[in-house]
């Protein structure tokens, strides 16, 4: 599944995207992590800040583009 969607993306020639499943977060085309903490995870995109709050955050999967973020996922919001 994530191939056809890195494909999709590739083709779409997208700055970046964010894709929110049952407890997961997946952000694709990230800059910077600036903060990491259980209840506040911060990623410096291209355009704002990216603010993820819940509970047990934790990075599953990262590389140098994309990570993907479980827990309990409360809010999403961005800063300019």
């Amino acid at each position: 599944m994530r191939i056809v969607k890195n494909l999709s993306n590739f083709l779409k020639d997208q700055e970046y995207y964010i894709d929110i499943f049952n407890n997961y977060l997946h952000v694709y085309s990230y800059l910077d992590l600036i903060s990491l903490s259980s209840k506040l995870i911060e990623l410096k995109m291209p355009d704002f800040n990216l603010i993820i709050e819940g509970e047990n955050l934790i990075i599953t999967e990262m590389d140098k583009q994309e990570l993907l973020i479980k827990g309990l996922i409360t809010n999403v919001g961005f800063k300019r």
